[in-house]
């Protein structure tokens, strides 16, 4: 032992600089560290964390072998409402059991940001502490932990970070930074992370999302171009004009058609970084899901309203055209809202705006309104307890008119402005028996039905 102590001593007295060090440290850690090699369940050591809080399904334990096998870094693309969060949580537990980390940084959607910090906690005892602004730079967990922080707050204080205080980096959504190639000017929270997993920033890496891919071949390269740079080597797919040329069957500018002759080589390139779970391969009960299409008639003064705004906006740009579209169908006060709006930025005529505010301010009601109160009622007499409704929307002005809408019950609105809110009116949607019997949500809801 006391030559064995020599030894090292005398390595270290002659190491020439911090870098021959950090190389002695890490020849170190891996004679004395076990390596991760699990071939199921039986070989875990974290499960002392979670045993009796929460039982994995087959999937989610099946995402930590492939994460260990693959390490460091790996995407998880699991269909929507196969438990991300907890794959993500058994990833975190294992390696912290193995002594690989200590200090997680977890970057998500705002919205879910209450909801890391709690499964982590009941889930995984693991404390996670919500931190957004300028006061991520300072974050750092006592000596185990997760500091959860925004997109937008990464973007503008990822690079003030010591590079040594997290030794993992989970992305939640990462197909948010899918723009990295194939648009210009690239956003620069994509610029931001491709520099720092460029540089090894975090000695793991996790990326998650339900939607790898929109249409564009653009996104999966530049998803596998993060997940390359994280690992220290070459994009297997070749520069941007290799990858065009080899896999595009269209323009750069569209890149939505694949080679048919190379589409085994792109599968199997992608699901080198890839692990997909697909609902119907979970083995899981999930609801039956009928689809029933409820027409109304629009009324005479909704007809009134589509008249009005017919030709106006033939005169204007197919922007324009669309975000005006879009409002109409969602509810009468969205319309207007974005009339008004627009009229405030000289996008439309100010009078367009007036007409449609004073054919629009008398109306009691709309079709889609009556639609949804009949819908209720009939809700109410065929099982008057067991049911609850989620309304999707894509203005909050009409989230507004919804929960104002007469319906004989409680009705909770969740939204991007507040994550603490969103949590509370979520539980007492899951009450038995309800408290909130229906909700009234914009896309943000979708984030959390789908962990």
């Amino acid at each position: 032992m006391a030559a064995a102590q020599g030894l090292q001593t005398k390595i270290l007295r002659r190491a020439k600089s911090y870098q021959h060090y950090t190389v002695y440290r890490a020849a170190l850690e891996w004679g004395l560290t076990d390596p991760i090699v699990i071939e199921s369940r039986d070989d875990f050591k974290s499960e002392f964390r979670w045993k009796g809080r929460l039982e994995p399904f087959h999937h989610q334990v099946q995402n930590l072998i492939t994460f260990c096998r693959r390490l460091p870094v790996t995407l998880l693309a699991d269909d929507v409402g196969l438990g991300k969060t907890i794959s993500a949580g058994l990833v975190a537990s294992e390696l912290m059991a193995r002594n690989r980390v200590a200090k997680i940084l977890i970057v998500a959607p705002k919205l879910l940001g209450p909801q890391w910090k709690d499964e982590l906690g009941t889930k995984f005892d693991i404390p996670g502490e919500v931190v957004t602004g300028s006061k991520l730079v300072s974050a750092d967990p006592d000596e185990m932990g997760a500091i959860i922080t925004t997109y937008h707050s990464a973007r503008v204080h990822l690079d003030k970070i010591p590079d040594d205080r997290f030794d993992m980096l989970v992305l939640d959504e990462a197909h948010k930074l899918r723009n990295l190639y194939g648009v210009d000017p690239t956003p620069q929270v994509a610029k931001v992370f491709h520099r720092a997993l460029q540089r090894r920033r975090f000695r793991y890496v996790l990326m998650l999302t339900a939607t790898p891919i929109q249409n564009r071949l653009w996104d999966l390269y530049s998803l596998v171009e993060l997940l390359t740079v994280a690992r220290g080597h070459e994009n297997l797919f070749g520069n941007e004009g290799v990858f065009a040329r080899r896999f595009m069957d269209d323009k750069r500018e569209n890149a939505r058609v694949l080679k048919p002759e190379a589409r085994e080589e792109f599968r199997k390139i992608v699901y080198g970084y890839m692990s997909r779970v697909r609902r119907g391969d979970a083995n899981l009960d999930f609801p039956e899901r009928k689809i029933q299409l409820h027409k109304v008639t629009p009324s005479e003064e909704e007809l009134a309203l589509i008249n009005a705004i017919a030709k106006p906006i033939q005169k204007l740009n197919r922007l324009a055209q669309i975000s005006i579209l879009q409002a109409l169908t969602s509810s009468l006060h969205a319309l207007m809202a974005q009339l008004q709006t627009m009229a405030r930025n000289e996008m439309v005529p100010r009078e367009l705006a007036e007409t449609v505010k004073a054919i629009v301010t008398p109306m009691r009601t709309s079709a889609k309104l009556e639609g949804l109160r009949q819908l209720v009622s009939m809700l109410k007499q065929q099982t008057p307890t067991g049911w609850r409704m989620v309304v999707f929307t894509g203005r909050r002005e009409t989230q507004t008119t919804i929960q104002a809408l007469e319906l004989g019950l409680k009705v909770g609105i969740i939204n991007g402005s507040s994550g603490q809110r969103n949590q509370e009116t979520i539980a007492r949607f899951r009450a038995d028996p309800p408290e909130i019997r229906a909700i009234v949500s914009t896309e943000d809801a979708a984030l959390l039905a789908g962990r």
